[in-house]
């Protein structure tokens, strides 16, 4: 069990993901190390695509800490944290809803997405597990985001402290990961199912090159997504991106 988190705090950086690939040999591996920066000059999404990271606004942040092999689903953590994120703008007066598999919307825009990659360790796995959540920007830098985003900001109509939102933040993740340890997803999964987008509506979702349509069915126990298939058959997927 992780007893304390190692605070990294950086004012400049590429990506808090990278700086923890890059840097995790200097970390204390026994325990978890959180690495955050007050601007990105090169933020990461999934599909190596760019995240837009203004100085000073959003909370950009990356959760560093080992796991045993075959131990737990990688995948599942990020799901983990988007769970995380969900609770906390619930109890600031938003509705959150969740695009399978770890984006985080507000009346259909996107405020937080979440970014889980590994780092092999012989015997562990090394997780690198971030997050890029939009606090205090505008609405006219959001706007130039390609596609539909939102931030705290312009759905409550005033700044947020992000260290105190980080903190809060933090000390749900913590709860939330250990009960993961401990029991897996099957806790998590009425809650994640409640928050899906797109279900029971047409989708296509793209898996590599190749794209998938269906109707989006249901969430499968160990979060995965199952896709009913025009021929009537179900597909369950562990990785894809949804495009309608």
């Amino acid at each position: 069990m992780v007893e304390k988190v190692i605070q990294v705090h950086l004012e400049k950086v590429n990506s808090t993901n990278t700086y923890a690939k890059e840097n995790y040999s200097h970390f204390d591996l026994s325990e978890m190390t959180r690495i955050t920066a007050d601007e990105q000059t090169a933020g990461r999404g999934r599909f190596n695509r760019s995240w837009v990271s203004p100085k000073g606004e959003n909370i950009y942040m990356t959760y560093f800490f080992t796991s045993d092999k075959n131990v737990m689903d990688l995948n599942n953590l990020a799901q983990i944290l988007s769970l995380s994120i969900t609770k906390l703008l619930n109890k600031i007066g938003l509705s959150p809803h969740i695009k399978w598999p770890n984006d985080v919307l507000v009346n259909g825009k996107k405020i937080a997405g979440i970014l889980c990659e590994t780092i092999d360790l012989h015997e562990k796995f090394g997780v690198v597990l971030g997050t890029g959540i939009n606090v205090n920007m505008p609405k006219d830098a959001l706007d130039q985001i390609d596609q539909p985003a939102t931030s705290l900001f312009v759905e409550l109509g005033e700044k947020q402290e992000l260290d105190s939102l980080i903190k809060r933040l933090e000390g749900y993740f913590l709860e939330d990961y250990h009960l993961y340890k401990r029991d897996g997803f099957k806790p998590f999964y009425m809650s994640y199912d409640a928050l899906l987008t797109h279900k029971g509506k047409p989708i296509s979702l793209k898996q590599n090159e190749h794209v998938i349509s269906g109707v989006l069915h249901s969430l499968n126990p160990d979060g995965r997504l199952n896709i009913l298939l025009d021929n009537g058959e179900i597909q369950t997927l562990s990785s894809g991106e949804i495009k309608k």
